[in-house]
């Protein structure tokens, strides 16, 4: 009877803390990598989707040039904003995309923290008509001066707007 209340008392062994050791550090080895490329692909979506945004501006702005009597697209042909955050967010700054008369015209800005750059340069010799652009994101999601880049081409034949799809460049990177 002593001897069943002290092996009642005496806890784990070595062995059984050991096994709950390595099952800890295979869901560990297997867990944090899921996590990281799941937190990389949360910031990526914003690159999608704010490029969509300049897409349809950039359109819009093209439509309503045409009513003026010209052609054109907007030429945002400088990073805004221009520095590189690395992993961090860049601020955000209201300000800065509406003192950008490129910006304004196409009806973009952020008014919350991003993680990418962003510029639309328009183009004169790409087309028969003569007008096109491509909008770029670029970011740095991890800081390891990698940049993931978002673009999108857009342009005009026979007086129709042709869009490309989006094409990305080391999208986790």
């Amino acid at each position: 009877m002593v001897r069943a209340m002290r092996r009642m008392r005496a806890g784990f062994t070595l062995v059984e803390l050991m096994i709950v050791v390595v099952i800890l550090g295979i869901l560990a080895a297997v867990a944090i990598p899921a996590f990281t490329r799941y937190v990389k692909r949360s910031k990526t979506s914003e690159a999608a989707g704010n490029i969509a945004k300049v897409y349809q501006g950039e359109l819009t702005y093209y439509q309503g040039a045409l009513e003026r009597g010209f052609s054109s697209f907007v030429n945002a042909n400088t990073l805004t904003p221009g520095n590189n955050p690395g992993s961090a967010k860049f601020a955000a700054n209201v300000a800065l995309w509406n003192s950008s008369s490129q910006w304004t015209a196409i009806g973009f800005s952020l008014d919350s923290a991003h993680y990418y750059a962003y510029a639309c340069p328009a183009s004169t010799a790409v087309t028969a008509d003569g007008v096109a652009f491509t909008s770029y994101a670029i970011g740095d999601l991890d800081g390891d001066d990698t940049n993931s880049t978002y673009e999108r081409q857009g342009s005009i034949s026979g007086g129709e707007v042709q869009g490309a799809n989006i094409g990305i460049t080391s999208e986790l990177e």
